[in-house]
């Protein structure tokens, strides 16, 4: 395994070099390794100039099929990124044979439309370049694809893909003048708008790129100086321009007074395209012209419409020479806000927060909106900016809200909108006590406590138990402890205490959703951190949480067990150092129970019992016997467990108590069981976090050496350095990390790797050229072999360096058996770090797990074994 990743000349490792030379020899590592990176991609260009006449060859044969065109997706993406990478010069050797294929495909009578999509998108890309595009011109491939009228005769324009693969090409084609003269004088703007209506939605949504693409070409740019700048030849005041931004927008505006559905939505999302790609001549070109149609629209009272008019809505939002009144975009906000029912009319003052500039008016009419849902399901004050405008609104609004299907929906929208626009702050004067005190009242409705006035009103029962508008209340009451400041204390009321309260009767509901339960939780989190802890109030809380998440972690459901017990670990990490609630963390006997919790039979509920006590013992207060129980427990879960999720929750606890300074004796003791229990876990996850323990265990004892920023080790720093290092060994740090280098898992190399080389230069700053560190015995290594001839070559490099300066004398020849007997003794610890080429392995291992499968030439091997195969015995391996 080892060979994979040593290619490399062998460094010197039995000395420190000078800085000069390590400088010198770093540069040569850099640039041989670029070197082989260019001899790599000659080999793979060969390798691939080989099969290309052979894949061009079967794909122009209509006679064969081929059985999965993803390879031809991917083969398209790789010639792309040569052509990026390398430039347009590189990349043509694989011209002519390209060329000629498409040439075939333009002659040829019969062609697989997988093929012919595949040559349209080919044609369209290698287009892109200016010297290809003339060379495709005068060999008629394009004049031949980019004209449908020239096979129409093979009915494949019928085929969706081939229209998308048309579009694709064209779209990939226009980088140029040439190109975009090429499109503006075939007339293919009328085919583009014509696919404007096709059914095909990537098809439509290509269609309104490539036109506001075409639009801002020959869109004159004014620059600074009043001059324009270059376009092609169908430029600003030419006829062609003239013509397309006309056509396009008599297009657009008839789409719009349509009766038709599926021709007005199309033309709504290209108008928002343009809007929002286009620059500001145009846009305001089109606006002006789409406006009149566009009311009328909004004014028809169709919800398919809704979404791609507020779309349309928000482009115009984005340029603010289009926010001015008389471009009338607070009119149609009205007619889109209040001429739609409930529901829609939530969704479009949503969208309206979102609006960057939106103006302040619209702002307070989008806050009324959203807020009207909650408001009048729980008979709050109406606290609203246009309290006479919104009359109609209302009614129609409790009437929706007595039915049980509009009255959830209207909730959960609206509860769901203020939660977003309170973290975002994006309300227009938020009323913060009234949303509180209106969210804690339905939070009541739904758990069947609720005024009797409420109850008249009939929005009551059909709430109960309903677990949507509870999780979405909970989120909002959660979500308004940002404005702590604005919840003011009165004569009646503590915000603080009535959120409290409501919070703990939903934990005591024994019949709570799990995941309301979960959202409980965090909210009661956030609301406790407002209380002082030496409040009686808090004082309260505490005493009933504690009762009442020992009862929960008995609970039946496996969700409710895993969500409380994370709790325990977030309230105790979030109240760490508070003596109090240590203290009613041990006098509550939950410690107890957390080490019970050990022992469920649910892998997740598990691994949160893990962190939990973890969180809990690590603390000065705790007593060292919990503390060594909670180590003995770990341990006993590393070795025996079965399931992977405790094993990476008790690495975790013990890397957090390692980096604790309340580090217990215990932890210290088992540590090197933890290093060689997680190294033979069969989990990676598990392996890659023993790492990282591991590069804690190192900053802890390396970084508090003496010697750390010395560059020469002197002799009392030298008996400081090797104790440091020698106690490592013994807790198997360095035996792990020479395991795991090569593990069959690339994260764990990776991490193994990045730690080398971490050691490998401290080792490099603190020892000299004749100072040995630790000497390591390499056989129990699995790469020993290997290792032991590079470290034999590398003798024979030293042998011939001496002869070379004249220093024979004093360099003795070491043969065979003498260089791999002393070898397999021990080899020098700055030695190994050496001869592993650590850059090399880094790089490797960078490298994605699929570089080798979609590289070019394996997909042309899999098009070339797919067409050699019969149907029946080909795999999709895609």
């Amino acid at each position: 395994m080892l060979t994979l990743f040593i290619n490399g000349p062998n460094p010197d490792g039995s000395s420190r070099e000078p800085p000069r030379t390590k400088v010198t020899a770093t540069a040569t590592k850099k640039r041989r390794r670029a070197e082989a990176a260019k001899r790599r991609l000659v080999i793979m260009d060969s390798d691939c100039l080989s099969l290309l006449p052979s894949v061009c060859e079967v794909l122009a044969d209509s006679k064969l099929l081929l059985h999965d065109d993803t390879c031809l997706e991917k083969l398209l993406d790789c010639f792309k990124e040569l052509i990026v990478q390398n430039g347009e010069q590189y990349f043509m050797q694989y011209m002519p044979c390209l060329l000629q294929f498409l040439q075939h495909i333009s002659k040829s009578q019969t062609v697989d439309p997988s093929v012919f999509t595949f040559s349209l998108k080919l044609a369209g890309l290698l287009a892109g370049k200016e010297h290809n595009f003339t060379l495709l011109k005068e060999r008629g491939v394009l004049d031949y694809m980019f004209q449908p009228d020239s096979w129409h005769m093979l009915e494949l324009w019928k085929n969706s893909l081939v229209r998308y693969g048309w579009l694709h090409g064209l779209w990939s084609m226009l980088q140029h003048s040439q190109s975009i003269n090429f499109f503006c004088k075939n007339g293919f703007i009328d085919l583009i708008l014509h696919l404007q209506n096709d059914k095909g939605f990537f098809i439509t949504s290509l269609t309104s790129q490539i036109l506001a693409h075409i639009l801002n070409t020959v869109t004159p740019v004014v620059q600074s100086n009043n001059t324009k700048s270059e376009t092609p030849n169908c430029g600003p005041g030419s006829t062609e321009f003239v013509s397309i931004t006309k056509e396009v927008m008599n297009h657009v505006a008839a789409s719009l007074a349509s009766e038709d559905q599926s021709v007005i939505i199309p033309a709504l999302r290209l108008l928002a395209t343009i809007l929002t790609q286009c620059r500001e001549p145009l846009k305001d070109m089109f606006w002006k012209h789409v406006v009149g149609p566009l009311e009328v629209l909004a004014n028809v009272k169709n919800d398919s419409f809704t979404l791609p008019i507020i779309a349309v809505l928000q482009a115009v939002a984005q340029s603010p020479d289009l926010i001015q009144s008389d471009c009338r975009l607070e009119t149609l906000m009205d007619i889109m806000l209040f001429s739609r029912n409930a529901t829609e009319s939530v969704q479009c003052a949503a969208i309206i927060l979102q609006m960057e500039n939106c103006p302040d008016v619209l702002k307070w009419k989008a806050t009324d909106v959203i807020l009207l849902p909650l408001l009048c399901a729980t008979a709050s004050p109406l606290q609203l900016h246009e309290p006479d405008k919104l009359k109609g609104h209302i009614l129609q609004l409790e009437k929706q809200l007595s039915q049980k299907g509009f009255c959830v929906c209207l909730l959960t929208q609206s509860l769901s909108s203020l939660a977003e626009h309170v973290y975002k702050e994006s309300l227009a004067d938020i009323p913060v006590q009234l949303i509180a005190s209106s969210v804690i009242k339905l939070l009541e409705m739904c758990i069947g406590h609720c005024p009797f006035t409420l109850v008249e009103a009939g929005a009551f029962p059909h709430l109960i138990g309903c677990n949507k508008v509870q999780q979405c209340s909970i989120d909002l009451l959660g979500g308004l402890t940002i404005f702590a400041d604005a919840l003011e204390v009165t004569e009646c009321t503590d915000p603080i205490e009535e959120a409290l309260m409501i919070l703990l009767q939903y934990l005591q509901s024994p019949d709570l959703h799990a995941t309301v339960l979960k959202k409980t939780y965090q909210a009661t989190l956030k609301w406790l951190n407002l209380c002082s802890p030496s409040s009686d109030l808090w004082k309260m809380v505490i005493n009933e949480l504690f009762q009442l998440t020992k009862k929960r972690i008995c609970d039946r459901r496996w969700e409710v067990r895993d969500s409380t017990l994370e709790f325990i670990t977030q309230l105790t990490a979030q109240l760490k150092g508070n003596r109090k609630y240590t203290e009613n963390l041990h006098s509550s006997d939950m410690i107890s129970v957390l080490f019970t919790s050990l022992s469920d039979l649910e892998g997740y509920v598990q691994a949160s019992a893990v962190s939990a006590l973890g969180e809990a013992v690590t603390s000065s207060d705790v007593c060292s016997n919990v503390q060594e129980k909670a180590v003995t427990h770990l341990l006993r879960i590393l070795s025996q467990d079965t399931q992977s999720f405790p094993h990476r929750a008790a690495v975790k606890v013990f890397i957090a108590w390692l980096k604790s300074p309340y580090c217990c004796t215990a932890l210290e003791k088992s540590i090197s069981s933890v290093l060689l229990l997680g190294g033979n876990d069969i989990d990676w996850e598990v392996k890659v976090l023993t790492l990282e323990l591991a590069d804690s265990l190192m900053d802890k004892s390396l970084n508090h050496c003496p010697c750390h920023f010395q560059k020469i080790c002197r002799s009392s720093e030298n008996t400081c350095i090797m104790h440091t290092l020698s106690k490592l060994k013994d807790l198997g740090l360095f035996d792990f990390l020479f395991k795991c280098i090569f593990d069959c898992d690339r994260p764990v190399s990776q991490k193994a790797c990045s730690l080398l080389l971490k050691l490998r230069t401290f080792l490099r700053e603190i020892t000299t050229a004749d100072h040995k560190v630790l000497t390591l015995d390499i056989r129990k290594y699995s790469w020993n072999e290997e290792m032991l001839k590079r470290y034999q070559k590398n003798q024979e490099v030293i042998e011939l360096h001496c002869v070379k300066n004249g220093a024979k004398s004093s360099c003795r020849k070491i043969d065979n058996a003498e260089s791999l007997d002393r070898a397999s003794a021990d080899l020098d610890l700055c030695q190994i770090l050496e001869l592993l080429d650590l850059e090399i392995m880094q790089h490797t291992l960078s490298l994605s797990s699929d570089h080798v499968i979609n590289s070019p030439q394996s997909l042309m091997e899999d098009i070339l074994f797919m067409t050699r195969e019969s149907e029946d015995n080909v795999a999709d391996c895609y």
